[in-house]
């Protein structure tokens, strides 16, 4: 009987129990799936979907934290700054922010407000410094000269050494140019010049030890010398510096002849000037060498002064005897400030003002600086021919700040493969350049992931993508002929390099010929005749980003215009969001104007905002100016592929990636995330 009853309750106790249904919070699931599909819509691209998506998650759950955050994401690409700074303050707030959110907000608003003002020119002091004498470092004896090139890259010429040694951004020795089986003799200094018929890059090199200038590839290899020993004309007697004015002629300073020769690329001498001779204005030890705006501005070490010539070779004037004491290697940091190595110093003169400002003082450091260079990522590098060191100079504002570095965009359509689009700036919002693998860590979850490897540089050739904006307006009906012959050399100008679309600025803007189109599509959309008053630019402009967005090649916009704007051309969109819109996508905006009156300050405003340019339709070089000027634009954009090791839940869980970005003593970290394709 026992037996009977204890099997009796053994079988109640394992019967099923029905428990009481469990409610399913609906407001909770609608937040996620718009969530999903908002985070989805940004990373494709379209962003006023992912405003929508998002906005439509906050009414479900307003106290989520994520879509708010993705919100101002969204809000901040389509250009609506305050809208994007209002959402993140929120958040901040709230105290559910983190230090990211709180850096972020606070470098947009720099760059909005004081970051502006205070962009000036500042105080370099020494952030590094690599001592060829050192066990640990490359033995490069008696450097002097320094060159950067504009994917960061280093070149470092050995007079001592014979040799011109390589380095990339992380200061690692890439390579040695040597002059191949006939060694450089005392090399001096390079120079890297672009061929302007043929678009072809050289090297050039003076070699002091055999008085003639080398010709040579990127990769060192010669390809012909020139000058000779001698004091007649073309010859050489000790060359050192060399500039280059961007018109085909090479410049080099000849300190045995006291004097400075002018060639042209192949070599051909074409004068000198500066030598000792009746009614001269003579040189008695030139040095440093530049060339702006068609003047020479060469240095005289021995008259510790600065003298100034045209291009051909008339004097012009002179100044600095009364602040210099041992002037050599000089260069531009921009068009009108000079940077002059003088002794252990290294100063500025501002032309505009005639002033003189020392910029470094090394007198602690060094000894005999001989030339110095700027990096495309803000740091001055200055050598020292007597110590064997290499300095490198920060602004006194920036040694101890970080990179703003920001995941812009993640692909996750063929996962577990990924690829990531990061943006890397400093904190005025200038690109950092030449970054390599090892300067990224990307992580899922805090947890590393497999094989990430940098795909695309931001310096790397890439096709371009343009967004042809067109006046629709009946004042442009008289340059229906010139608007023809623009859209066909644009067209014949990206042929195998890019892609263009047509967009009219009209009353209503529409795409007249999209990606892929035909010549005669594109000519016969720019030139249709317009009969109505009115047109918006800023829907115009909108439309272009929009249809660019979502690709990613090299991006810009070039307005045909006759230079002005209506009184409605921001009727919907103000100037501030549709330089924003544009800005924060790295699309640069190139205005031809066909006009005969100066453009619009608006137009000028959002070409500088955007790093675009604006031109005249009969200014010199025409479109292949144009598309050159497009083409070495830098933008911020590096891409990396990697693979993810995370559980999608089938595309419905939320995966969270971390980058740091690592360069010198700079660092700088992002967190986003995406979500895998639904599959099931």
């Amino acid at each position: 009987m026992i037996r009977v009853f204890l099997l009796i309750f053994t079988l109640l106790l394992s019967a099923p129990v029905a428990l009481p249904p469990q409610k399913i919070d609906m407001d909770e699931v609608k937040a996620q799936e718009n969530f999903r599909w908002g985070v989805r819509a940004f990373h494709n691209g379209y962003y006023n979907d992912a405003v929508l998506s998002l906005e439509k998650a906050l009414s479900y759950k307003p106290e989520k934290v994520q879509p708010r955050l993705w919100l101002g994401n969204a809000l901040y690409k389509a250009g609506f700054e305050e809208a994007a700074l209002n959402e993140w303050k929120y958040i901040i707030a709230s105290d559910k922010s983190n230090s990211l959110l709180k850096d972020h907000v606070q470098a947009i608003s720099f760059r909005r407000g004081i970051g502006r003002e205070l962009k000036g020119q500042e105080k370099f002091v020494v952030a590094q410094v690599l001592d060829a004498t050192r066990e640990d470092y490359y033995p490069l004896r008696r450097p002097t000269s320094v060159r950067i090139r504009r994917d960061g890259t280093v070149y470092v010429v050995a007079f001592g050494s014979n040799e011109i040694v390589v380095l990339d951004v992380n200061n690692q020795v890439l390579r040695t140019i040597r002059g191949g089986f006939k060694a450089f003799d005392r090399p001096y200094d390079c120079l890297e010049v672009q061929d302007q018929e043929t678009g072809d890059f050289f090297l050039f090199i003076t070699e002091y030890g055999r008085n003639q200038v080398t010709k040579a590839t990127l990769q060192g290899e010669r390809i012909m010398s020139f000058g000779g020993i001698g004091s007649g004309e073309g010859k050489l007697l000790g060359p050192q510096y060399l500039a280059a004015d961007g018109k085909g002629y090479l410049y080099v300073t000849d300190w045995g002849n006291t004097r400075v020769n002018k060639y042209d690329l192949d070599g051909n001498f074409i004068l000198s000037f500066g030598g000792k001779g009746k009614g001269r204005v003579s040189l008695s030890g030139p040095t440093g060498i530049a060339v702006q705006d068609d003047r020479v501005y060469v240095a005289d070490r021995i008259e510790k002064k600065i003298e100034v010539f045209d291009t051909s070779g008339n004097f012009l004037s002179s100044f600095g005897e009364d602040f210099l004491t041992a002037p050599e290697g000089m260069t531009f940091e921009n068009p009108g400030l000079l940077l002059v190595a003088d002794g252990n110093r290294i100063l500025e003169f501002r032309l505009n003002k005639e002033m003189w400002n020392v910029r470094s003082d090394l007198y602690s450091y060094s000894t005999r600086i001989t030339n110095i260079s700027m990096s495309p990522n803000g740091e001055m590098y200055a050598v020292d021919f007597d110590l064997n060191k290499i300095f490198i100079l920060s602004k006194m504002s920036t040694l101890y700040t970080g990179l703003n570095v920001h995941q812009e965009r993640i692909n996750s359509l063929n996962f577990p493969e990924i690829i990531i689009q990061i943006s890397v700036e400093d904190r005025m919002g200038e690109p950092i350049v030449g970054l390599t693998d090892e300067n990224f860590t990307i992580t899922e979850g805090f947890r590393e992931v497999g094989e990430p490897s940098l795909i695309r540089s931001n310096i790397d050739p890439v096709p371009l993508e343009i967004a042809i904006l067109v006046e629709e307006s009946p004042l442009m009906n008289r340059y229906s002929s010139e608007l023809g012959k623009l859209v066909e050399r644009i067209d014949a100008g990206l042929t195998g390099e890019g892609a263009w679309q047509l967009v009219s600025a009209g009353l209503k803007p529409s795409i007249k010929a999209n990606f892929g189109a035909s010549r005669l599509e594109g000519i016969r959309g720019a030139t249709d005749p317009t009969e109505t008053e009115g047109w918006r630019f800023d829907l115009g402009a909108r439309m272009a980003v929009s249809g660019l967005v979502p690709r990613h090649s090299r991006q810009a916009i070039i307005f045909l215009t006759q230079g002005h704007l209506p009184e409605e051309a921001f009727e919907e969109y103000s100037l501030t969001e549709i330089a924003r819109y544009m800005k924060n996508n790295f699309i640069g905006f190139y205005v031809i104007n066909l006009g005969t009156e100066p453009l619009s300050e608006e137009l000028e405003y959002i070409c500088a905002e955007t790093g675009g340019k604006s031109y005249r339709f009969y200014s010199p070089g025409g479109i292949k100016r144009v598309l050159s000027d497009i083409k070495s634009r830098i933008s911020p954009l590096y891409t990396l592929r990697y693979l993810s090791a995370s559980q999608s839940d089938f595309g419905e869980k939320y995966i969270d990636v971390q980058t740091q970005v690592t360069l010198k003593r700079w660092s700088g970290r992002d967190e986003s995330g995406y979500f895998a394709p639904l599959s099931y």
